[in-house]
C-alpha cells in the first residue's frame, strides 16, 4: 500500500461522496439497466433468450476480469489514471455498441464497456475509500458508496426505458455514453487521488498502527480466504441471475416494460434503505451475523417473486419481493469487504478484494446465460428462480463457517 495512514477528515468524506456519485451514475446507466435492453435487443437481432442474456454475461465477465488488475494497480500507483481511464473506456464501449450490426458485435463492445466499469467502480472505490477513512468508520463509508449505487438503480431504469421506447436502444446507449463522459470522467479527474503520505496523526493522538495482513501468495493458500470467495460466489450467482432476469420475467407474467422498470426503482429504494439499516445493525451485531440474516431474507424474497403471476397474490408478492430482496440485494457487497479485512487484514487489501471478486465473478458472470438457457429449455422461470433461492440458502453455510476464522495476529494477542 502507498501509506499506512487512515486520515478520517472532511476531505476523506468528500472523496467518498464523490465516489458515491460516480457509482450512482456508472452503475445506474450500465449494470442496473442491462435487463431493460434485453427485449429490444431480442427483437432487433431476432435472437434467443440465451444469446440475449450472453450480452450481460460478457459484460459482467469483462467487468470482473478488470477488478483484480484495478485493485493491484491501486495498491501500487495513483488511482487517477486507473479510474479515469476506466470511465473513458466505458464511454467508448457504449458508443461502439450503439453502432453494432449484429448481436456478436454488440456483445463484444459491451464487453469493452464492462472492462471500463470494473476499472472505475466497486473494487477501486472500496480500495480508495479504505485509504481515506479510518477502519472503525469504513462500514459507514462502504454503505455510502453502495447507497450511491442503489440511488442509480432508482434514478436511471425508467428514463432509460422511455428513451429506448421513444428513440430506440441505440440512441439510449449513446445517451449513456454522454452522461458518463460529461459527469464521471471530470469527477474522477478531480477526486481519484490518494491521501498525502506525509500526513500524520492529529496532535495528542497515538500514531497509526502498521497495516496487518499477509502477502498475496500466502493469503491465497489460506482456507479462510477461499471460504470467503465461496460465500461471495454463491450470493452473487443468485443475485445477478435474479437481477438480470427480472424485467423479462415480469413482462412474461403480463407486466408492461414501464411497470417493470418502476419495480426496479422500488428495488433501488429498498436497497438504499437496506444499506443504512443493515449497516447500522452490523455495528451492533457484527458483519457476519447481519449477512447471515440478510442472505436468509433474500432467499425468502425470491420465493415471493415466484407468486407474482398469481391473480390474487400478485401485487402483495411483488411488494414483498421489492422490500425483502431489494433491501438485501447489495448486502454482500457492503459487508464482504469488512469480512475480508477482519479475516485477512488491510495489507494488500485492494489486490485480495480484486482477486476474490474476479474468482467469484467469473463463475457468477455465467448466471444470466445459464438462467436464459433454463428458461429456453423449460419454458418457465420457476425452476431458474427456485435455483437462485437455493443458492442463497447454500451460502449460509460458508458464512457460518467464516465466523470461526480468526486472523493470526488476533490469535497472537
Amino acid at each position: 500500500m502507498k501509506t499506512t495512514i487512515q486520515p478520517d477528515s472532511h476531505s476523506g468524506w468528500g472523496i467518498v461522496i464523490g465516489l458515491a456519485v460516480v457509482l450512482c451514475i456508472i452503475f445506474g446507466t450500465t449494470l442496473n439497466v442491462l435487463s431493460v435492453f434485453t427485449p429490444p435487443i431480442q427483437q432487433a437481432f431476432q435472437c434467443s433468450n440465451e444469446l440475449a442474456a450472453r450480452v450481460a454475461t460478457v459484460f459482467l465477465l469483462a467487468m470482473t476480469l478488470a477488478m483484480p488488475a484495478a485493485g493491484w494497480l491501486l495498491d501500487r500507483m495513483s488511482p487517477r489514471p486507473v479510474m479515469t481511464g476506466g470511465a473513458a473506456l466505458t464511454v467508448l464501449g457504449y458508443l461502439a455498441a450503439a453502432q453494432a450490426g449484429d448481436i456478436a458485435q454488440l456483445t463484444a463492445m459491451l464487453g469493452v464497456a464492462g472492462v471500463g466499469v470494473g476499472a472505475s467502480t466497486y473494487v477501486p472505490a472500496i480500495t480508495l475509500a479504505s485509504q481515506w477513512i479510518a477502519p472503525s468508520r469504513q462500514a459507514l463509508a462502504f454503505g455510502v458508496l453502495l447507497a450511491g449505487a442503489a440511488l442509480g438503480a432508482i434514478l436511471f431504469p425508467l428514463p432509460i426505458t422511455y428513451i429506448t421506447q421513444w428513440l430506440g436502444w441505440r440512441y439510449a446507449m449513446q445517451a449513456i455514453a454522454a452522461v458518463i463522459a460529461f459527469t464521471c470522467v471530470p469527477i474522477l479527474v478531480w477526486i481519484a487521488r490518494l491521501p498525502d503520505s506525509r500526513l500524520t496523526a492529529p496532535h495528542g493522538e497515538p500514531a497509526p498502527m502498521p497495516l496487518h495482513g499477509h502477502e498475496i501468495g500466502e493469503a491465497l493458500r489460506m482456507p479462510r480466504y477461499w471460504l470467503w470467495i465461496v460465500m461471495l460466489m454463491l450470493i452473487t450467482l443468485s443475485s445477478l441471475g435474479v437481477y438480470i432476469a427480472l424485467v423479462p420475467y415480469l413482462v412474461s407474467t403480463g407486466y408492461s416494460a414501464e411497470r417493470a422498470a418502476a419495480i426496479y426503482m422500488a428495488i433501488g429504494a429498498a436497497t438504499l434503505v437496506g444499506n443504512v439499516l443493515f449497516g447500522a445493525l452490523s455495528n451492533r451485531w457484527g458483519a457476519k451475523a447481519v449477512l447471515l440474516m440478510g442472505t436468509a431474507l433474500g432467499a425468502l424474497g425470491i420465493l415471493c417473486l415466484l407468486a407474482v403471476g398469481h391473480q390474487a397474490l400478485g401485487m402483495m408478492a411483488i411488494a414483498l419481493f421489492s422490500l425483502i430482496w431489494g433491501s438485501t440485494f447489495n448486502l454482500a457487497n457492503q459487508l464482504s469487504p469488512l469480512l475480508l479485512a477482519e479475516s485477512m487484514g488491510q495489507r494488500n487489501f485492494g489486490s485480495l478484494l480484486g482477486i476474490g471478486n474476479l474468482i467469484s465473478g467469473v463463475g457468477s458472470a455465467f448466471s444470466p446465460e445459464a438462467l436464459g438457457y433454463l428458461v429456453d429449455a423449460t419454458h418457465t422461470y420457476t425452476i431458474a428462480l427456485a435455483i437462485c433461492a437455493a443458492l442463497l440458502v447454500a451460502a449460509l453455510l460458508p458464512i457460518s463457517l467464516l465466523q470461526r476464522a480468526a486472523p493470526d495476529w488476533e490469535a497472537a494477542r
